[in-house]
């Protein structure tokens, strides 16, 4: 299940935020193609994620069905490896 996070610490005015943290591809690319189905055109998703391979595939996988651009992955504050990717719907 997708876990919707509201924290005051979203980096795009607006935007929208899912954590997948502890899912593995390509769960991660079905979880944020579903979070973004919902969303209108030019929102703002941020993603949080720790697997690594995601930071490659969910762009690509994004990008080749044309339902978003890839436009910042920020390490995220964490003692583990976690990322935030922001997506733009298109």
């Amino acid at each position: 299940m997708l876990a919707m996070i509201n924290k005051n610490e979203q980096f795009h005015k607006g935007s929208k935020q899912i954590d997948i943290r502890g899912k593995m591809c390509p769960l991660t690319f079905v979880y944020t193609k579903l979070a973004l189905e919902e969303l209108g055109k030019g929102t703002i998703l941020e993603v949080y994620l720790d697997f690594p391979p995601a930071l490659k595939n969910v762009p690509e996988s994004c990008k080749r069905q044309g339902i978003a651009e890839l436009l910042e992955i920020k390490k995220h504050q964490s003692d583990k490896p976690e990322w935030i990717m922001i997506l733009k719907k298109l």
